[in-house]
């Protein structure tokens, strides 16, 4: 069983350098990358300014062998099909920094922020401080059904949430469907441990969505000061793989091509998910 996923950048290729004919004559393009997302955990994951390559030209690839590693999410023990987003930016260096990626990494937390909220709230009646308490590590791993005498030293009591959460009004609003009493994706607090994974996942391709969405074309200009970093417009990569998948491999499906497309210039950057 694989404990975690390894967003990887396998190589980026600049089809066209930034600027058009006459600015690529004074000089190319240095490439930075950062990614973001978040765990089963309720964790937020930033990676920061990672460099790719300081001299683009046309048709250049930055191939790495191994592959990059970018950042690293907890699967918290699951084992089914998962679904996992990631904020990819593509980064321009200038003469400062600025401050650009510090506000895009903001908006990203606050989006997840608050769909995680809406989430819980939907589906569990709980906050997010709940749910990450609640968030054990492999708290997803599935559980063994019991049965004769052990079944009863490992029964599950849902009223015992009174002891393991402060909920915000009457626990009895906790509706039937989110207790488990078969032990199955659940532990004492009577609350369903599948439904809390998928309001974390749900959550995070939300904020993915949105940052890709709010920040698409010139909208991402709103980020940047002058001779500042230049960002490409935030691409979204969801990707749905067997998290059974024996550790040290890439999954079916857990990799592939996302296109940059900005300030006259175009990229692309191979990628694949690594399981351990």
């Amino acid at each position: 069983m694989a404990n975690s996923a390894t967003f990887r950048i396998r190589r980026v290729k600049c089809i066209d350098e930034m600027g058009g004919k006459w600015r690529e004559k004074f000089g190319n393009d240095e490439i930075k990358a950062a990614i973001f997302s978040a765990d089963l955990r309720g964790s937020t994951v930033n990676s920061g300014r990672v460099d790719i390559y300081p001299d683009f030209d046309d048709g250049d690839v930055k191939t790495f062998n191994p592959p990059k590693e970018v950042v690293t999410l907890d699967l918290a023990g699951y084992e089914g099909e998962a679904e996992l987003g990631f904020s990819v930016i593509l980064i321009e260096s200038q003469i400062r920094r600025g401050d650009g990626l510090e506000k895009a990494w903001q908006k990203f937390v606050d989006y997840y922020e608050e769909a995680l909220k809406k989430e819980l709230s939907q589906k569990l009646s709980i906050n997010p401080d709940q749910a990450r308490s609640l968030a054990t590590p492999k708290y997803l791993s599935p559980i063994p059904q019991l049965t004769g005498m052990n079944a009863g030293r490992f029964s599950l009591n849902p009223a015992s949430i009174r002891g393991n959460l402060r909920v915000t009004g009457s626990t009895e609003s906790i509706a039937a469907s989110d207790t488990e009493t078969s032990g199955e994706n659940s532990d004492g607090s009577g609350i369903n441990l599948q439904k809390l994974g998928d309001a974390f996942g749900s959550a995070l391709i939300t904020a993915v969505a949105l940052i890709a969405v709010r920040f698409a074309g010139s909208a991402i200009n709103a980020l940047i000061g002058w001779a500042q970093d230049k960002f490409f417009p935030p691409q979204p990569i969801n990707v749905k793989f067997d998290a059974s998948t024996s550790p040290g491999n890439v999954p079916d499906g857990a990799s592939g091509v996302v296109e940059f497309r900005g300030h006259g210039g175009h990229y692309e950057m191979e990628w694949d998910l690594l399981l351990r």
